[in-house]
Parts: C-alpha cells; sequence; structure tokens
C-alpha cells in the first residue's frame, strides 16, 4: 500500500475503534472508580509495550526527556476524558471530539503558521458554534440526555490536549517511530496516574469487590483496542497522512459511536444535540475539505 492508502485504513480502523470508546469506557465507569479505571487500563497497557521498549533500554532516560512533554499532552487528555465521561453522556463525547480537526486547523495556523483560508476561517466559525451549542447543552435542555456541564466542560479540556498532542506529534514523528511514541505516552500516563489511584483506593475502599463481568469486558475493550491499537494508527494515520488528514477520524467516529451509545446505554439524540451534531460536523466538512 502506498502512504495515501495506509492513512485511509489508519483512519477507518481508528474511527471504528474509536467510536466505541466513549460508550464501552461508561459501561466499565459504572463499577470502577474514574481514576483507576484509567490507572489500570494504562498500567495494563504498559506490561504489553514494555518487552518491546525494553530492547531499546539503554535510550529509554533520553526518549523520555524528549518525549515526557509531549506525552503529558495526551495524558490530560485521558484524565480530563475519564472524569468528563463519567458525568456526561457518551453522545456529547463523540461530538466535543469531533472538534478536534477544527482546534487542529487553529494551532496549524498560530503554532506551525499554516496560512488560514477564508474558507477555513468559515468551517472553525461554523463548528464552534455547534460545539458551543453542545457544550452548554444541559441549560439549553433538561434531561438525563443532555448530560452535565462541568463534565462538558472537562471533555472540552480533553479535546484541546488531545489536539496539541496530535499536532506536537508530527514534529516528534521525524526521530521516533509511531510505536515508540505511542509506548512512552502509555508508560508516562500509567506512572501519572498511580497516585489517583492510591488516593481513589484509600477513600473507596473495597470498589474492587464490585466489579462484574461487563466492566471487566469493558476493561479488556479499552486497553486491547482503545489504548494500543487506537493510539498506533493514529500515530501510523499522522505519519502516512498529515495531522489534518489523521483528524478526519473525529468526523468519522460519531456515526459509530452514536450506535454503540444507543445499543449499550440506550442514549438518544435529542433536537439539540442533534443541531449542535449537524453544525459541528458541517464545520469540520468545510475546515478539511480539501
Amino acid at each position: 500500500m502506498n502512504d495515501k492508502q495506509k492513512a485511509i485504513f489508519s483512519i477507518l480502523i481508528f474511527s471504528l475503534l474509536s467510536g466505541a470508546m466513549a460508550a464501552v469506557t461508561k459501561v466499565g465507569l459504572s463499577q470502577f472508580p474514574p481514576l483507576s479505571f484509567a490507572f489500570i487500563r494504562f498500567f495494563l497497557a504498559s506490561c504489553i509495550v514494555a518487552p518491546f521498549i525494553w530492547k531499546k533500554r539503554t535510550y529509554l532516560v533520553k526518549d523520555l526527556r524528549t518525549l515526557g512533554p509531549l506525552s503529558l499532552f495526551a495524558t490530560m487528555n485521558i484524565i480530563f476524558f475519564v472524569v468528563g465521561i463519567k458525568l456526561t453522556t457518551a453522545n456529547i463525547s463523540q461530538i466535543l471530539y469531533a472538534a478536534v480537526p477544527i482546534i487542529i486547523g487553529l494551532l496549524m495556523h498560530f503554532v506551525l503558521g499554516e496560512k488560514l483560508s477564508s474558507r477555513k476561517a468559515m468551517g472553525i466559525g461554523i463548528g464552534f458554534i455547534g460545539v458551543f451549542l453542545v457544550l452548554f447543552l444541559p441549560i439549553l435542555e433538561k434531561g438525563k440526555s443532555s448530560g452535565d456541564f462541568f463534565g462538558n466542560l472537562m471533555l472540552a479540556a480533553a479535546v484541546i490536549a488531545w489536539s496539541l498532542y496530535m499536532v506536537l506529534s508530527k514534529k516528534a514523528q521525524k526521530t521516533h517511530s509511531p510505536f515508540h511514541i505511542v509506548s512512552i505516552f502509555i508508560i508516562i500516563t500509567a506512572v501519572t496516574l498511580f497516585p489517583f489511584f492510591l488516593a481513589e483506593s484509600a477513600f473507596q475502599y473495597g470498589w474492587w469487590n464490585k466489579i462484574g463481568v461487563q466492566a471487566f469486558l469493558s476493561m479488556f475493550y479499552v486497553v486491547v483496542m482503545g489504548t494500543i491499537c487506537t493510539y498506533l494508527l493514529n500515530q501510523y494515520s499522522i505519519k502516512h497522512g498529515g495531522i489534518a488528514f489523521a483528524s478526519m477520524v473525529f468526523y468519522l467516529s460519531p456515526l459509530f459511536g452514536f450506535l454503540v451509545a444507543f445499543f449499550l446505554l440506550g442514549e438518544q439524540l435529542t433536537l439539540w444535540l442533534g443541531v449542535g451534531g449537524a453544525l459541528a460536523l458541517l464545520g469540520v466538512y468545510i475546515t478539511t475539505k480539501k
């Protein structure tokens, strides 16, 4: 396959796997404390990648120093996401993450100096209108499907952190492989979340006695499919297609995410959620049309 075909393949599989992440994570969070869930997820993922990283252990300290600051943006994304998704809905999460290409468009203009055309500016404007509608949905509507305003704010912070990570990853790929970038991020995230895991275990002692089969299956999915596979596919799509092209995954993921949220959680689209989502996706389409 040529680079374009590799990028398209990576995005399609990434969209399918990541589209289910919000709903599957909410299943796990019904029994796991949020930050403990995130720590166990990345600790297990670290155990999987550690044997491969160990082969290059002589460079590990140097890599931690160079990739560490970059990885912290992705770590912040995980922390904000897991706290936010615990409080709000999976559908709202999907639409807010659809703003990633829009934010990347702004970051590429201000950070990388890329020219912002009038078409892109219009797409960014329309997209943000949709995102703000979804963000303030708990104020516009009342009900379970409207989510939680604080949870929505946490997800918005997660989206910004992830956008920064994607933009800065392109530079890191000049000297590091996608697998190496992802592995360092996984290890750093596990280490960062460990104190939170200890704190939750102290304040919610015995939570592990209530874990059922569904929660274990949720953990298995987010470790294997939602951590190792999706992050690797994300890095490969950036490597072979570029940052803007890779961000197209957030245009496709909601389509899979809405279906999974409906069947797993019974979540449904409301009027304002549908309007906000349509505007956000329209903005993404205009911004990334080229």
